[in-house]
């Protein structure tokens, strides 16, 4: 029974103090902002390599995020960048690589001026 009590007192103290706080723009709009700094402080960013790539991916979301900070609601706005932005820093740290395929090199030049058919 006693059990019981806790559990009851648990669920109740969890539903008063489990709502939405009102100030959540600031605690997004920081948040964004510091994972842009980030994105952005990195000097592998502005390289033409997979990490910069998806680092300004992720920075342009992030953006994306800010300018709808007014107009959508912020529980709405995690729901819509969170899983990209999760992804994209997923790809990030995972350190692979574009793999570039050069074409064969050919070691020999045609002579266009030579002519092998018979008179």
């Amino acid at each position: 029974m006693n059990s019981a009590k806790y559990i009851i007192l648990f669920i109740f103290i969890g539903s008063i103090y489990g709502q939405v706080p009102d100030n959540i723009n600031k605690v997004v709009y920081k948040q964004m902002l510091i994972l842009k700094s980030k994105l952005i402080a990195n000097p592998i960013s502005w390289q033409d390599t997979r990490e910069g790539y998806l680092r300004n991916r992720a920075a342009r979301v992030c953006d994306l995020a800010l300018d709808s900070l007014e107009t959508v609601d912020p529980i709405d706005l995690i729901g819509r960048y969170y899983p990209e932005l999760d992804s994209l820093l997923i790809n990030i740290n995972d350190g692979k690589e574009y793999e570039v395929v050069s074409p064969p090199y050919k070691n020999y030049q045609i002579n266009y001026f030579y002519s092998s058919s018979k008179p």
